[in-house]
């Protein structure tokens, strides 16, 4: 009697990067609709018509303890949304890592929330990517022929 009393343990994969969950997250589908209309030349990007940072204190879980750190004013959209983005990265990165320590019911609600965090992520990048100067439709320019 050779009957396997023990089953195999399940297949360990490799946890795919950042760098390929980005690329997951960023596949556009083939469809047109998805596409964006151009803009006008004299549009302003997104980025350009958001406000800068105002003073903005991090309060502390005891609201008797003292304020240790504060956004400061005056720093632009895009440079506070990379900040932003690196962030979520470093808590992508974290997740991976404490999500194997982890009994299963514990696991899937850490999954949920390291979920969100990823398209928050996601979201922040393709802000950045749109705003970015290689990614604006630029008028077409005609050079006068001679």
């Amino acid at each position: 009697m050779d009957k396997k009393l023990v089953p195999d343990p399940p297949t360990v994969r490799k946890a795919p990067s950042t760098a390929d969950k980005g690329l997951y997250l960023r596949k556009l589908s083939d469809t047109p609709s998805n596409e964006p209309e151009p803009a006008p030349a004299n549009t302003p990007r997104l980025l350009d018509t958001l406000a800068f940072t105002c003073s903005k204190p991090v309060i502390p879980e005891a609201p008797y303890k003292p304020t240790l750190f504060a956004i400061q004013p005056g720093i632009n959209a895009q440079d506070a949304l990379t900040y932003v983005s690196n962030l979520l990265e470093t808590a992508e990165l974290n997740g991976d890592e404490i999500s194997l320590h982890t009994n299963p019911v514990e696991r899937a609600l850490f999954w949920g929330m390291l979920h969100s965090v990823e398209v928050a992520r996601a979201v922040v990048d393709a802000l950045l990517e749109g705003a970015s100067p290689s990614n604006q439709l630029s008028p077409v320019v005609e050079q006068p022929s001679d």
